[in-house]
């Protein structure tokens, strides 16, 4: 027969562990906790993933329509000043193209109108006019033009953005949309931001 210290030290273990083994019970709850935890983390994870892949669909989808592929490219007409007039380049294959921007000097954050005048070219799908920065990136700057009066001419409306720099180096291409491809008639201009005094 247990003593009386015997059996007080197993009634101990008793309300300590219970009658099945508190231990295991609490062993449950924390196991439980680590895998809803887990559960958790992995939902995240899935989140995350499908974001990124999400992402990475929509460019591989929209890459081609921000900067579609040339076909052919006219080559810089050096000698002409954008700012004082219009310009004209011609493609090597044939054909030319004509812009001019108003108001002159092409100011920085200022409405400007766009007159594209093309010639000895089939007449293109669609016209726009992508203003790029050289030495920066200044992010998607593209104007649709429409059909003019006279044929062969494109007309629209546009903006520079403002620039951190005083001065800023542009390029203006002219992207001629056909079933051929796109063929791109590129125009460099310096763009001077006004500083207040």
């Amino acid at each position: 027969m247990a003593t009386t210290s015997e059996q007080e030290s197993s009634a101990k273990v008793y309300r300590v562990f219970g009658r099945h083994g508190e231990w295991r019970r609490k062993w449950a709850e924390r196991s439980s906790l680590v895998s809803r935890r887990a559960l958790v983390r992995g939902l995240w994870l899935l989140v995350l993933l499908l974001a990124c892949g999400t992402v990475v669909v929509a460019l591989a989808r929209f890459w081609p329509l921000l900067h579609p592929p040339i076909v052919e490219r006219a080559p810089l007409a050096a000698a002409c000043d954008l700012l004082q007039g219009p310009c004209e380049v011609a493609f090597v294959n044939g054909g030319r193209v004509r812009l001019d921007v108003q108001p002159r000097g092409i100011p920085v954050v200022h409405p400007l109108d766009i007159d594209v005048v093309l010639s000895g070219l089939p007449p293109p799908d669609r016209v726009e006019l992508d203003l790029a920065g050289v030495d920066m990136d200044m992010g998607y700057n593209r104007v649709a033009l429409s059909p003019g009066a006279s044929p062969g001419q494109w007309v629209g409306k546009g903006m520079l953005p403002v620039c951190v720099r005083a001065r800023m180096t542009w390029e203006a291409r002219v992207l001629l949309y056909t079933d051929g491809g796109v063929r791109s008639a590129p125009f460099r201009f310096d763009a001077v931001r006004l500083v207040a005094p």
